[in-house]
Parts: C-alpha cells; structure tokens; sequence
C-alpha cells in the first residue's frame, strides 16, 4: 500500500490527471515493485490524495497551533467562476521541521474591499482552529495593491490597528519589477524596444505559418531558433530577459525572415498591416545604435533577472536582500562606466560594419555612452525608490542587520577592534526591543536580558562563515545553547579576548 500511496502522490505533485494512476501502477509492477492488486482506478487515486491531504493538514495545524509566532502572506486569485478568491500562507519555525513555510487555506472575497479582504484572512484562520492568531502574527506581506497596503484602510493598515508590531511589507520581488515598470515609461529606447518584443511574441504565437517559415529558415541558416516568448508571467524580469536574449541570439534569422517577409520576389504577399510592421520592425534591427541597445539591456536584465530570482527564494533573509540590492546597483554602476560583456562581444563582432552578415546602419564604436548613464541612474533611482525602506538604516528591516555575523566588525587583539566589535549592532537591537516591545512584556522578558542574549550571539556566532539564516536555525534548533555557559563553552577563543564579556 505504501507504493501506492507514493504514486498517488507523484499523480499530484506533477499536476496529471488520475486516470494515470493506473497506467503508473501497472509500470511500477513490471519493474518489480510490490503493487497492490486492490485500489487500481482513479477514484481509488483520489482517496489515496485525500488520505494524504488530511495527514499532511493535521500535521501542519498542529505545528501552527504550537509554533510561538508565525508570518502571513496573502495573495488574490479569481477562480473558474470568476470569482475573487483570498489565499492564505504561513511560515513559522517548527524545533524539528525547521522553517515551514505552507499553503494555508483559500476563501471566497464577499465584498472586495479591506474588510473584504481581511474577513477572507479570519475564515481561513478560523477554518484551521487558530481564533488566536492575530497575538502569533508579527509579519505581513502582501502585493502593492492598494486594498492591501494603503496607508489608511489597507488590510495592512487595520492590521496595525490591532497589531502595533506588525511588519509590513510589500513583496520585494513585485516592488522590483514596478521599479523596472517605471523606467521604461520615462525613456522612449526601453519603450521601442518592448514594443519590438511584443510585436515579435504576437507575430510568432497568432501566426503558426509565421512561425514554421522561421524555423524552416533557421534549419536553412543551420542554426538554432526558440519562439519569441511574452513579456508578461508570474515572474515578470526573467521573462522580458528570456525574450530579449531570443532576439540576440537569433538575431540574423529574425533579420532574415522579416526581409523574406518585405521582399518583391515573395509569392504570397503579407497583408498591408503586416508588410508595414515588417518594415519597421526591419527598419529597427538594422541600426547599429538598436542592436547595441539590445545588448546593453540584455547586460543589464542579467543583474535585474538575478536580483528577481533571489528575492523569490523561500529562505530569503532581510539581511541578504539587502545585500542583493545592493550588489546589483553596484552592477548597474559598472554597466555605467563600460560596456557590459554582451555589448562588447557585440561591438567586436561588428567592428566592419556587418553583424552576423547584416549590413547595419549608422555604424560608429559606441553610441549609447550617454544613454547607459540615463538609463542605468534612472534603474537606479526607481529600484532605490521602490525599496527604499530596506536600504533605509531608520528601518525596522536593516535593524535586524545586527544579527548578520557576515558583517561585523572583524576582531583582533587591538582595543579598537574590540570596542567596534562590543558595540556593533547594541542600537539596532534596542530599536528591535522598542518595536516588539509589547511581545517582551508578555513574554515577560527585559531590554536587559535581551542585549545579554545579545552578547552571547554574538561570542558563539562571530566565527561563524555560512549564510545567517543557517546560523540562526542551529541556535533555534539545539538545545544545548540556551544557557550563558554553554554558549561560551562553543568558543575556547572567548577566553583570550575578556573584554566582550
């Protein structure tokens, strides 16, 4: 029965149908699996799904109910009948799962407002048992939408109402991409250049005959073409970095097949609207300035397409996003001062004026020396606008920078380095015991006490070289650190350095 319920579950986790299940049982028994003869229909795969689904519920309600403090995040959906829907997901830390981050539950908005929203949120929660969980919740996020963080009658606003010490956030990963959104509204290049993907995406998806001439052509030129794909997804920078790296990569097959499209020799002549689109689409890819253009902005996707990526993993810390932030304007800035690998490989290739055989336009060495500074700065400004409050040293957010043991001052045997080191983080942990001052005085603990706490952190984990959230996980997790002598006893060197006791 085990087999089964393991197919089953595969049945589920890959999204097929339940009438696979048998077709996936009987392949399981000629490999020498020990299937049952019972239970072989779909339906029996659907009770095997339920079975499953309840066990993994109980287990995750329990967790919840005895997790200490626990993060929301809500997001909206509209369903098959069209109507608006509220989904609920938790994280909270469990001592033998680790983090546990959950689909909680999914429910009907009555009225799309606020209230709407958070009624949605409270049915979920009552619906799992939890009545209390507006005294466990210290976290929130949401999207930009302004039912769900307006400053007045947001969910996150009446939340605050309740929760003094809620942290609200808008998430990161959405706040980046309204950021990129900004800047192509304010420079005409960027905007040329998203209509010349979208054109391509509505030419090569509407048009199948479109399509197989441009792989017939691509087979002719011996080279590999993909289908220009949308600029729009769930994971909005990856996708327009995918469809500006199509066209560069394939750049001299769209030229090809565009001038196929406009040439007086072709039998069957394109409508009047698609031979005007043509050409100016053809009018485009020539200029020596676009097609550098392109792959300034492909260098440039590199950096937002990664910093997208990491804002969507599941164990991102503050900490770390702030560094990723950090790293990619330090990118952009670079892309300022020169051109990127993908630039230069372009220019080198283009030196005699013909770039991967197209003939181009206007050839000169670099054009675009005064638009990457305007485009670049402007990145800059939109992303440091949009996610200003995690760069903010006033925000609640860079407090918890205190923790990071990858950026503490590095101690050695001068009394400098000592004093910074002491007094390193002191003020962002008390600005943290402000904030969550009211969860101290229930659970009936001091500033004193917590800046003690503090102290030890900071003599076990100061040695420490891996990520902080692993750091964090091993404190949460052993036992055996939860008093002042054991946590000395983890560093023999604390004894050669007396003065941070």
């Amino acid at each position: 029965m085990e087999n089964m319920f393991h197919t089953a579950y595969y049945v589920v986790k890959k999204e097929k149908p339940f009438t696979d299940f048998l077709d996936l049982v009987q392949r399981n028994s000629r490999t020498g699996s020990n299937m049952t003869n019972c239970y072989l229909s779909d339906k029996a795969c659907l009770r095997f799904t339920i079975d499953i689904y309840n066990v993994e519920r109980e287990q995750l309600l329990s967790d919840l109910k005895n997790a200490g403090y626990i993060s929301v995040m809500i997001d909206g959906a509209t369903d098959t009948r069209n109507f608006e829907n509220e989904i609920v997901y938790v994280k909270f830390f469990n001592k033998e799962r680790g983090v546990v981050q959950s689909f909680l539950g999914i429910e009907d908005v009555k009225h799309a407002h606020a209230d709407g929203v958070l009624s949605a949120v409270q049915t979920v929660f009552e619906k799992a048992g939890l009545d209390n969980w507006k005294e466990k919740v210290v976290f929130f996020c949401a999207d930009g939408a302004a039912v769900n963080m307006g400053k007045r009658n947001g969910v996150a606003a009446k939340l605050k109402e309740e929760i003094g010490h809620l942290l609200a956030i808008h998430c990161v990963a959405h706040r980046l991409e309204l950021g990129v959104v900004d800047s192509i509204k304010e420079n005409q290049r960027l905007k040329q250049l998203q209509e010349v993907l979208q054109y391509l995406h509505q030419q090569y998806h509407y048009s199948p005959k479109a399509l197989r001439e441009l792989r017939m052509l691509a087979d002719a030129m011996e080279e590999k073409v993909l289908k220009p794909t949308n600029l729009k997804g769930a994971r909005w920078l990856p996708y327009i970095h995918k469809a500006t790296q199509i066209l560069c990569n394939s750049y001299a097959i769209f030229v090809a097949h565009f001038e196929d499209q406009v040439s007086p020799e072709r039998t069957t002549r394109p409508s009047p609207a698609v031979m005007g689109r043509a050409k100016n689409i053809l009018h485009y890819l020539k200029s020596h300035t676009n097609v550098q253009f392109m792959h300034f902005l492909l260098d440039t996707l590199d950096f937002l397409k990664a910093l997208s990526l990491q804002f969507q993993q599941d164990n991102l810390t503050p900490g770390e996003a702030v560094q990723y932030i950090e790293a990619c304007l330090i990118g952009l800035t670079e892309l300022c001062l020169e051109p990127g690998e993908q630039q230069k490989k372009m220019l080198d290739d283009a030196r005699t004026g013909t770039y991967r055989g197209v003939e181009l336009k206007n050839t000169t060495t670099d054009t675009l020396a005064t638009d990457r500074k305007k485009i670049t700065d402007m990145l800059a400004k939109h992303i440091e606008s949009r996610l200003g409050d995690l760069l903010s040293t006033e925000s609640i957010v860079q407090k918890f920078s205190a923790l990071d043991h990858n950026v503490w001052p590095k101690l050695d045997n001068s009394d400098e380095s000592k004093e910074a080191f002491v007094l390193h983080g002191r003020a962002n942990i008390e600005s943290l015991c402000h904030h969550y001052q009211s969860i101290l005085v229930r659970e009936g603990t001091t500033v004193t006490e917590v800046l003690g706490e503090y102290r030890l952190y900071k003599i076990w984990a100061r040695m420490r070289n891996g990520p902080l959230r692993d750091t964090l996980l091993e404190i949460l997790q052993r036992g055996d650190l939860q008093s002042q002598e054991e946590y000395l006893l983890f560093d023999s060197q604390v004894w050669s350095n007396p003065v941070i006791l």
